[in-house]
C-alpha cells in the first residue's frame, strides 16, 4: 500500500535486539537466588500470615469500627452531651443502691444492738431475782446432747 509518501524501511532481523538493562539482570538474579535458597521458609511464613489474617480479622476490624466510633463520639457534641447524661443516670442509680444497702445494714446493726440490749435487760432482772448474773448454760446443739447421753449411759 503505497500512500505516495516516502518508504519506510524495514528493520533487519539484527536490528531488534531487545537487550534488558543491567539492573534487572541482578534483581531477578537476586530473587532467584533467595527463592531457591529460602522459598520454604517464605511459604510456610505466608501460609502463616493468611491464616492469622484470616483468624483475627473480625477481631481487627471490630476494633477498627470501635476506633472509628469512638473518635467520632469524641467529635460530635450531642453523643458526648448524651454519654455523659448516661453515665450520670448510672452513677445516681448505683448511688441510690449504696443508699439502700447501707440503710439495711444500719437496720439490722440496730437490730443486733436492740437485741443485745434486751439479753442484758434479761440478764439483769435474773440478777435481781436471785437466778444468776449469766445463763451457764450455753447452747451448743448436738455436741452437748452427745456428750450428756454418754454420761447417762
Amino acid at each position: 500500500m503505497d500512500e505516495g509518501g516516502p518508504a519506510q524501511a524495514e528493520p533487519e532481523a539484527g536490528d531488534l535486539k531487545n537487550e534488558d538493562p543491567e539492573f534487572v539482570g541482578v534483581v531477578k538474579d537476586t530473587v532467584l537466588g533467595t527463592l531457591q535458597q529460602y522459598g520454604w521458609f517464605i511459604l510456610i511464613g505466608i501460609a502463616i500470615i493468611v491464616y492469622l489474617y484470616n483468624r483475627y480479622r473480625p477481631q481487627l476490624e471490630q476494633w477498627r469500627d470501635q476506633r472509628e466510633a469512638d473518635s467520632y463520639k469524641k467529635m460530635d457534641e450531642g453523643v458526648a452531651y448524651s454519654r455523659l447524661e448516661a453515665m450520670e443516670r448510672a452513677r445516681q442509680r448505683m448511688q441510690a443502691q449504696l443508699d439502700e444497702q447501707a440503710k439495711e445494714f444500719a437496720e439490722k446493726q440496730r437490730q443486733k444492738e436492740e437485741e443485745k440490749r434486751q439479753a442484758r435487760l434479761e440478764d439483769w432482772d435474773r440478777h435481781q431475782q436471785g437466778k444468776g448474773y449469766r445463763s451457764k448454760v450455753r447452747p451448743c446443739g448436738m455436741m452437748c446432747y452427745c456428750v450428756i447421753g454418754s454420761l447417762l449411759d
